[in-house]
């Protein structure tokens, strides 16, 4: 395997399990911020690299397709490359196997650096012109990267205000909390019936403590849904989620 490519390995213990003793999708979402950060910290442009010169890096856009969910006591690892980088945007794939080397999903997510001080996204290419090197397309992964995903109006199902537990390092709302607060809107005969697919998600703006949010769920098709976080009447994060029976 290609020095430019990450392999974890992570254990599923029995908190990480919902109702169904398969592992959830947020932590499978943790997972992939793991392999992430320990990928980028391996090879010099890690969270300890970049905070030297008050940058960090951010989740712009994220997008998961699962085939099979790992059980409690089970293993899954998660390989990661860098497919792409442009001026302001780096794309990392992800590919998932069981403890027998089946894969079972793959990821794509997107990647902003921004200036901790000023909030803007820095030019990566000038930036960290060195990101190029890590691009690596050995690997296939066969999922399309993640899209734009259109608001969603009407009445809201839920809401909730920013607390302790959803703000991490950056100071900002983590974006696995997002991930969480959308799939509480469902109850749990659709979990109990349906295994989620494919999970799409864009982080539009920062969640800061405090703030007042509200959630709208749109069915577009069968057991398709789109889900749009707000503040008052801006976006701050919207979802597309395909079940499966």
């Amino acid at each position: 395997m290609s020095s430019k490519i990450g392999s974890f390995k992570f254990h599923i213990d029995s908190y990480m399990c919902d109702f169904k003793e398969k592992a959830t999708l947020p932590v499978i979402g943790n997972f992939i911020l793991q392999a992430a950060t320990i990928h980028a910290q391996q090879r010099g442009f890690g969270y300890e690299e970049i905070s030297k010169d008050c940058s960090a890096w951010v989740l712009s856009r994220l997008s998961i397709e699962m085939l099979e969910y790992p059980g409690y006591d089970q293993d899954i690892t998660i390989e990661t490359w860098i497919e792409d980088v442009t001026r302001f945007f780096t794309q990392r794939c992800l590919r998932f196997l069981n403890q027998h080397g089946k894969v079972i999903g793959y990821a794509k997510t997107i990647w902003a650096a921004i200036d901790m001080q000023t909030r803007r996204p820095k030019d990566l290419l000038s930036w960290r012109p060195d990101l190029m090197e890590y691009i690596d397309t050995s690997i296939e992964c066969p999922i399309e990267k993640p899209a734009k995903i259109p608001e969603v109006n009407g009445e809201p199902v839920m809401g909730y205000s920013v607390r302790y537990s959803d703000i991490d390092i950056n100071r900002h709302m983590n974006s696995i909390k997002y991930m969480e607060h959308t799939l509480n809107i469902f109850d749990l005969e659709m979990f109990r019936k349906n295994d989620i697919r494919k999970f799409e998600m864009v982080y539009l703006a920062e969640g800061i403590f405090g703030e007042k949010l509200k959630l709208y769920k749109q069915e577009i098709n069968p057991n398709e849904f789109l889900i749009d976080t707000k503040r008052g009447v801006e976006s701050i994060c919207r979802s597309r989620i395909v079940w499966h029976k």
